[in-house]
């Protein structure tokens, strides 16, 4: 009876085979999906951690639109507004699912370079007392600037439970004009 002995692979062609197959690795893995990838659209989406946007050399960040107490038809805008540019520009305008919001006055200038916070962790607020909305629905929101011109696009409106606890309208009822 005889043995037929397969002949081995050379020692010099398995290390090539194995060299190639760690350098494509990354290439078949189905890590990187380019700038479509689901986790860089999601950031133009209203996902509910708060919708982006860009006007101008302005970004909007992060909004959301938390409702007052129940029963209030209040809420507080919650976002950062940040200047990219290099002339300030002033926030003259917001309007929240139609009706023009109240801002904190002196809260509109937005000095080159600098972000200024409303609602959360910041001194300035974006108030609309005439809300008939229900929570967790999208809400139309306009925002106008001096230089940058207008926005419309849509928030989250949020209950103010866990995270967004503690953020109310500052003031509570509307200032008398």
């Amino acid at each position: 009876m005889t043995t037929t002995r397969l002949n081995p692979i050379p020692r010099r062609t398995a290390l090539l085979i194995g060299a190639i197959a760690f350098a494509v690795s990354p290439l078949l893995s189905g890590c990187y999906n380019g700038p479509d990838a689901t986790t860089t659209a999601q950031s133009t989406m209203n996902s509910g951690n708060g919708t982006q946007e860009v006007v101008g050399e302005l970004r909007i960040e992060n909004a959301t639109l938390v409702t007052g107490p129940e029963g209030s038809m209040s809420g507080t805008l919650i976002t950062t507004l940040v200047n990219t540019g290099r002339v300030p520009d002033r926030l003259i305008g917001i309007a929240i699912n139609g009706a023009p919001a109240y801002v904190t006055p002196g809260a509109g200038e937005l000095a080159p370079g600098k972000a200024v916070n409303f609602g959360y962790d910041g001194d300035f607020w974006v108030n609309s007392y005439d809300l008939d909305i229900t929570s967790s629905s999208y809400v139309p929101v306009v925002m106008q600037f001096e230089r940058a011109g207008t926005l419309a696009f849509s928030v989250l409106s949020v209950p103010p439970t866990g995270y967004y606890e503690g953020i109310s309208p500052n003031p509570v009822s509307a200032p008398l004009q």
